[in-house]
């Protein structure tokens, strides 16, 4: 074969869409029988083909009203004579714990079950719905040889169904320690009394059978050997059906889910299953391989609702902004991202499957647990993103998809809510705490022995030994530290101004406040020491505030004159001469008087231009009106006013 027909042979394969069998994962595949991947594309076949098209004439069928509980669509019947024909009848019943079912292990019908989850009509065309599933297990796994023959051989040939009264609306009854129904024996017979609801399949006509979990032993002192299981035909003597129940404005007519009422109802001690006190026992081997039959479909669930939002992202009619939805960026994220939440999830429920098949649900309630709290929240995303992508018409009846999400929903409540098995997988996986930490310390003490072995010193690669000079002895480790360094004054010498008669008088007149020094502290080894500085500091330095009170001067009857502001400033200048205090880069805004000098000293000294806004302003009035006799400009006195 030529390198070219090579390549188009692996197109041609690549782009033929796979059939079931072909799906299966390959870490899964080695258990699967050839006799069950053939019924395994069989059950594909019949679905796409037949039960998903039947769907819409299921739901045209119903009935209004009342009817709807009183009668069933009877295409159901038109279908489940195709699947017994084809031999898809009974395949969840385990080959190696039961011989009433089609010879398939947990592991080939779970594969099954996810092509049954994408109808409404598949699983109770094959025989294969629930609770009717879980009910048959357990009277197959643990009924007496009568009640076989009386309640699953007709269920099995599906002429009947059946219920499963365990959840009670007065109670909380994720802990079923709560179940208050009770189950009193008088002679030969018990009598019940209780409620229950969420009681799934209670509506249909057909439902000739409940399986009913009550208190029979309510002083045991083993708060899990008080409860019992018993078969009560549905018609009997005191039950009422109060009302049906609905999942998110979903009747699931004809199926239901009643609230029924027990009041006096006489059964006989033989409907007791197993024997008084084994209730939990035989739940427990109920819901088990229940959980996985949940799962299973649900991914069904989802691989349909994945179909549909690609359908409507490349619908050629709907385009918006001119392109679409698939060119849109983050839409193909949600097809990738839910292509590998399904394919994982799916894993996570084919191993549950053949851990049950290697021996029993209960050595298998970790595996279980996990797809039980995974799969109905994996399939709830993926259907969300479906509805997100139809827009309103995806909460509408106008596709499956609302549906489909009410019904996924529930998954997270029935069997035990999610944080139950949280909690129970949470508390076994922190048993292994002591082995954990017993186990590091063994590596840690064994790597301190190589270390030494090889004469290695432990050290951090990380770690570069370096010391700021700024702390020559200790570096700073907390703000305690800095507070704690002897601070430091710095000291600046300032030059003497030379005195010039000054008469002008301000326009802001302002009697001067003592004040007392003002020192600037730095904790830091710095030290500044100047005994001379360039006569433009007063041009950025503000004085007036931070030198102390002199000595009035001669003039002090005059307050408000500029030669009295003059001489202040100077006689603060000599007082500080040897000791001034540091100010601040950031005390830039000058008062009127020291602006007025800082532009005169500009001026006379040829600096730059000052930079403050008054001072601005005082070199723009120098500029405009200063004369020899006046250098601060404005007008000047007459004799008479100097006098």
């Amino acid at each position: 074969m030529s390198k070219s027909d090579f390549s188009q042979n692996l197109l041609a394969s690549s782009s033929r869409p796979q059939n079931a069998a072909e799906k299966i994962p390959i870490i899964a595949r080695h258990a699967v029988s050839e006799r069950a991947k053939q019924t395994l594309n069989l059950v594909e076949k019949f679905v796409d083909e037949e039960c998903i098209p039947a769907d819409t004439v299921f739901h045209a069928q119903l009935g209004e009203g009342e009817k709807r509980w009183s009668t069933y669509p009877p295409i159901i019947d038109d279908l489940k004579a195709r699947a017994k024909k084809l031999g898809l009848w009974n395949m969840f019943l385990p080959k190696n714990h039961f011989s009433q079912g089609a010879g398939f292990s947990n592991l080939e019908y779970g594969l099954m079950a996810e092509y049954l989850g994408r109808s409404r009509t598949a699983s109770e065309a094959t025989n294969c719905a629930a609770p009717d599933t879980g009910n048959m297990e357990v009277i197959a796994k643990y009924g007496t040889d009568a009640q076989k023959k009386e309640w699953l051989a007709p269920l099995l040939e599906g002429k009947i169904r059946s219920a499963f009264l365990m959840t009670e609306p007065d109670v909380a009854s994720s802990d079923a320690t709560n179940i208050r129904l009770t189950m009193r024996k008088e002679g030969n017979e018990y009598v019940l009394n209780g409620s229950k609801w969420w009681s799934s399949g209670a509506g249909d006509p057909r439902c000739k059978i409940y399986i009913v979990m009550g208190k029979s032993d309510p002083n045991n002192k083993d708060v899990y050997r008080q409860q019992s299981v018993m078969l009560v035909p549905a018609g009997t003597k005191g039950i009422t059906v109060k009302r049906m129940l609905s999942v998110y404005g979903f009747d699931d007519a004809p199926h239901g889910h009643g609230h029924i009422t027990f009041e006096n109802v006489r059964v006989p001690a033989s409907s007791m299953v197993l024997g008084e006190g084994r209730g939990f026992e035989i739940i427990q081997g109920r819901l088990g391989p229940g959980r996985i039959h949940h799962a299973m479909r649900a991914i069904g669930a989802a691989e349909k609702a994945l179909e549909w939002m690609l359908a409507r992202i490349n619908d050629p009619k709907k385009k918006p902004f001119g392109k679409n939805l698939s060119e849109h960026g983050v839409i193909l994220e949600w097809v990738a991202k839910s292509r590998v939440e399904i394919d994982a999830a799916r894993l996570i429920v084919l191993n549950a499957a053949i851990k049950i098949d290697e021996k029993d649900a209960k050595s298998a309630l970790k595996e279980i647990a996990q797809a039980k709290v995974l799969v109905p929240t994996m399939a709830l995303t993926v259907i969300d993103r479906a509805v997100q992508s139809f827009g309103a018409a995806g909460i509408c009846q106008d596709t499956p998809l609302a549906n489909m999400w009410a019904q996924t929903r529930t998954l997270r409540i029935v069997d035990g809510p999610d944080e139950v098995h949280l909690q129970q997988l949470g508390k076994n996986e922190n048993k292994r705490g002591k082995e954990v930490t017993e186990r590091l310390d063994r590596q840690m003490q064994a790597a301190d022995a190589l270390m030494r072995q090889y004469n290695m010193n432990p050290k951090a690669h990380l770690s570069r030994n370096r010391t700021s000079t700024r702390y020559p002895e200790q570096r700073p480790q907390s703000l305690a530290f800095l507070k704690s360094t002897n601070p430091i004054k710095f000291r600046i010498e300032l030059p003497n101004i030379p005195s010039s008669p000054i008469t002008t008088q301000p326009k802001h007149p302002r009697t001067p406040t003592p004040t007392q020094p003002h020192t600037y502290t730095h904790p830091t080894t710095y030290t500044h020491t100047s005994t001379t500085m360039s006569s433009n500091v007063l041009s950025s330095r503000d004085v007036n505030t931070s030198a102390p009170s002199p000595t009035k001067p001669t003039d002090a009857n005059k307050p408000q004159s500029m030669e009295y502001h003059r001489q202040v400033l100077q006689s603060r200048l000599e007082e500080n001469k040897a000791q001034q205090t540091y100010i601040s880069p950031s005390d830039t805004i000058m008062s009127p008087c020291t602006a007025k000098l800082s532009a005169y000293k500009s001026k006379h000294f040829m600096k730059a231009k000052p930079q403050s806004l008054f001072a601005k302003t005082s070199s723009k009035n120098l500029a405009a009106g200063s004369s020899a006799a006046n250098p601060f400009g404005g007008e000047e006195k007459s004799e008479e006013e100097k006098k």
